[in-house]
């Protein structure tokens, strides 16, 4: 049995996901054990922490059955310290891209509104102006970069980014499939980080340091966030500016060479992705609201706020 469950362990670790989380999980997991250390004689006591690991391995090479179960429940540990890293990190993207539930609307509008007027501010001191549509409507930053992305793609093209993505991905070639992808893993692992920064923080009680480390961790992560969502928002936008002519052609839709989408054409283009169902012409007319539609993927959040927006704000954009 033990055999059969060694050689099991051994063919996981080739798999992607175990090599990428099981190496911090033990790391963690070995500080955590330095953190609630019995007979430490200081924080940073790594001598003693030495002795009573090198203790316990003489212990263990006495006891082979044992020895393979400490060895097994080190490896459990440190995949159930990923899995809810991971777990954490999931959270804390939703949490960024500002669509906040419950009781916490009331602070992500009063956070909205200020965002908004501070860049009111900031675009009326450069003596400049904005369509409403482009102006902050998310708490966070990350939040609006990833939302602005379909106003973009609307007011540029007047189609619905929710809309034609699945289309375009299957359009597209091995490399700019792995650009997008790449670009969106970059940001899941952001958030994994971050959940890693509030497991190291949970070990402060035990080891005060641990805070320094989870502080570190965390704007690490941030960093890596706004980075990570600006780079996955532009490649989809620019996914949608290389591609977008192929894809109409594809529908069936004429298309000039060298001249712009028509506003009829990609109305007919949402009515005819959307089956139909819409009632009214999309992100062209004036005062048009959008209907509640999931983005492109699993990081873009969903957008069911009312947009307001005229032909002479998209003319303004593009």
């Amino acid at each position: 049995m033990i055999e059969a469950l060694l050689g099991e362990v051994g063919r996981r670790l080739s798999d992607r996901w175990l090599i990428r989380a099981l190496g911090p999980g033990l790391l963690w997991c070995a500080v955590a054990a330095f953190a609630v250390l019995p007979g430490r004689k200081g924080v940073f006591d790594l001598r003693g922490a030495v002795l009573a690991a090198a203790s316990t391995l003489d212990t263990l090479g006495d006891r082979a059955s044992l020895a393979v179960l400490c060895g097994a429940l080190a490896v459990l540990g440190g995949a159930l310290a990923a899995l809810t890293a991971q777990a954490l990190g999931a959270a804390l993207r939703f949490a960024w891209l500002g669509q906040w539930p419950g009781p916490a609307r009331k602070v992500a509008a009063a956070l909205t509104a200020r965002r908004r007027a501070s860049a009111v501010r900031r675009l009326a001191a450069d003596h400049r102006v904005l369509p409403s549509v482009f102006l902050p409507d998310r708490p966070t930053w990350i939040g609006d970069r990833i939302r602005i992305t379909d106003d973009r793609v609307a007011a540029q093209y007047g189609l619905r980014l929710a809309l034609i993505w699945p289309r375009l991905w299957l359009l597209l070639d091995a490399d700019a499939r792995t650009m997008v992808s790449a670009a969106r893993d970059r940001f899941e692992r952001a958030g994994t980080l971050a959940g890693w920064a509030v497991l190291y923080a949970a070990l402060t009680p035990w080891w005060w340091p641990a805070a320094g480390l989870g502080l570190g961790l965390a704007g690490l992560a941030w960093w890596q966030a706004r980075s990570s969502a600006a780079l996955f928002a532009g490649t989809v936008e620019a996914t949608v500016d290389l591609h977008h002519r192929r894809l109409v052609t594809a529908l069936g839709f004429a298309m000039e060479e060298g001249r712009s989408l028509e506003a009829a054409t990609a109305d007919a283009i949402n009515d005819q992705l959307h089956k139909g169902a819409s009632g009214y012409p999309q992100e062209t007319a004036v005062g048009a609201v959008s209907a509640e539609t999931p983005y492109p993927s699993s990081v873009l959040a969903s957008d069911s706020r009312e947009r307001q927006q005229s032909a002479p704000a998209a003319a303004a954009n593009g």
